[in-house]
């Protein structure tokens, strides 16, 4: 467990990292509220639970895109590299998300209590496999 918080200390080592991941989380918050309500209207208007989770989160990722080329990284245009980047981290953290979300309804029920955990956790762990990702992957800088 050492290991993983020297890596993560380190990782956030710098102030433009910090200022990136404090602008990361404001622009990862409102892309779950609108992966959240989405998710929530769709399965309560459908019952179809992973196209629901499918519709919210790619709706959440769209405006992550721009938000955070924009707002978290600074890039003023976006480029063909940028946004295979983004869609390759992207799907696989989909993936990740949605496994996420099936394994912790298994676990804690489908009842209100449990929809709710098992979105915050599969939010959570996407978030940090995401920022890394964008930050190292689709919106490096040039050296």
């Amino acid at each position: 467990m050492d290991i993983m918080r020297n890596l993560f200390l380190r990782f956030l080592s710098t102030q433009s990292t910090r200022g990136q991941a404090a602008r990361f989380f404001v622009v990862g918050c409102s892309a779950v509220m609108v992966d959240f309500l989405l998710y929530r209207t769709l399965m309560w208007a459908t019952g179809a639970i992973s196209t629901a989770k499918a519709i919210g989160f790619i709706s959440g990722t769209v405006f992550s895109f721009f938000a955070n080329r924009s707002f978290t990284f600074k890039h003023g245009s976006s480029n063909k590299e940028q946004v295979g980047g983004f869609v390759l981290v992207y799907t696989f953290t989909m993936v990740m998300n949605m496994a996420m979300n099936y394994a912790g309804l298994q676990i804690f029920g489908h009842n209100e209590l449990g929809i709710n955990v098992s979105f915050v956790i599969a939010a959570f762990a996407s978030a940090a496999v995401n920022f890394i990702g964008m930050k190292k992957f689709v919106f490096r800088r040039a050296v």
